[in-house]
């Protein structure tokens, strides 16, 4: 991992919400001198392009690249769940007068990740996740393949979400009303080959996904296998999911038992929580640290993290 680019959810009018305004607009004057005026008209876009771009220039990558050697896998869901209800809504109060033109793009899953290609050059494979609030660690794991495999020498992964109002009264009516709170976030982290990185980078040594009964279990052993480090090793595990779901807490113990346990730093930005937690784990420096995560429809990730010179 060479890059990392993080946005955290500021409310309104607060010290870090004005300067993640300036942030991005440095970040929209600099790629203007090399391209028409960029319009962005939705928080999903703000926090995505910005968390892509300081990606890149914490890598010491062009911006923009340029070049077909870096993709972008990129997990959302939940940041377009409430802009789509709003949008329907106002189809069902106007008709087609109701419908936005500037809108309605942002209804499609992947223009987020179409946005960051375009706006930074990235001609590499792109990809969109939409597995709710793991797709942003499902991003990773689909990153981390294709850098394995040499079908992409570098991929920028992660996850971006802007919750809206409409998402969480929608959660409430489904019998979950404990979904945060109204805000939006991203983390995108460039991941190179370890050939490539020269040392001193953070390493994803290993992901895995576990499904149904027992995904935790699952996830967990299936990432120290691929990672090749016994559960011994592991000291430090961080939880990136909302809640304190008792059995995850209690499959995390038995399987690593010696290991302190945290939480994320934003368990309810959903797409954005796992990357967020990978994120503390490499800027910890130290490891190897186990990031998992669940979500409510028995899904489970795991990813072994060991720290290095990112922050």
């Amino acid at each position: 991992m060479t890059g990392l680019g993080v946005v955290r959810a500021p409310r309104c009018g607060d010290r870090e919400g004005a300067d993640r305004a300036a942030r991005l607009s440095a970040v929209l004057a600099a790629l203007t001198q090399t391209g028409p005026p960029i319009r962005l008209v939705h928080p999903i876009e703000e926090v995505a392009v910005l968390a892509a771009y300081e990606a890149l220039a914490s890598a010491a990558v062009p911006r923009p690249f340029g070049g077909e050697d870096i993709g972008v896998a990129l997990g959302v869901e939940e940041g377009i769940d409430g802009l789509k209800a709003d949008y329907y809504r106002g189809i069902l109060k106007d008709g087609p007068l109701g419908a936005s033109p500037i809108v309605f793009p942002l209804t499609t899953p992947n223009t987020v990740a179409a946005r960051i290609s375009i706006l930074l050059d990235l001609r590499g494979e792109s990809f969109t996740l939409c597995g709710g609030s793991l797709s942003g660690a499902q991003a990773m794991g689909l990153a981390l393949a294709a850098v394995r495999e040499a079908r992409s020498r570098a991929m920028l992964a992660g996850g971006a979400t802007a919750v809206e109002r409409a998402f969480l009264d929608a959660l409430a009516r489904a019998g979950r009303p404990d979904g945060g709170e109204v805000g939006s976030g991203a983390c995108l982290l460039l991941l190179e080959a370890a050939s490539s990185t020269g040392g001193g980078a953070g390493e994803l040594l290993g992901y895995a996904e576990g499904f149904g009964r027992g995904d935790v279990a699952d996830a967990v052993q299936a990432c120290l296998e691929d990672a090749g480090v016994p559960a011994d090793r592991v000291r430090r595990v961080l939880v990136a999911s909302a809640g304190d779901a008792r059995s995850l807490l209690e499959a995390i113990r038995r399987l690593a038992p010696g290991a302190a346990i945290g939480r994320s730093p934003a368990p309810h930005l959903y797409a954005a929580s796992f990357p967020l937690a990978v994120a503390e784990a490499v800027r910890a420096a130290e490891g190897p640290v186990l990031v998992v995560g669940t979500d409510c429809l028995s899904g489970a990730s795991a990813a072994l993290v060991r720290g290095g010179a990112l922050r």
